[in-house]
């Protein structure tokens, strides 16, 4: 396989994978801006602790 085989290989795998997740981040988008009209975002969230920080 050459480099611009490889290339467009991954090329096309990504873009599976976006076709594949984007349904889901539209509806997270819509979640967010239904709260963001509504008023009923967090002012001030809590910082979470990660990775054990």
């Amino acid at each position: 396989m050459s480099k611009d085989e490889k290339i467009s290989n991954f090329i096309e795998l990504i873009e599976a994978r976006m076709a594949k997740e984007m349904p889901r981040i539209i509806r997270e988008i819509k979640v967010y801006e239904d709260k963001l009209a509504k008023g009923e975002l967090t002012k001030f969230p809590k910082v979470a602790p990660q990775f054990n920080g």
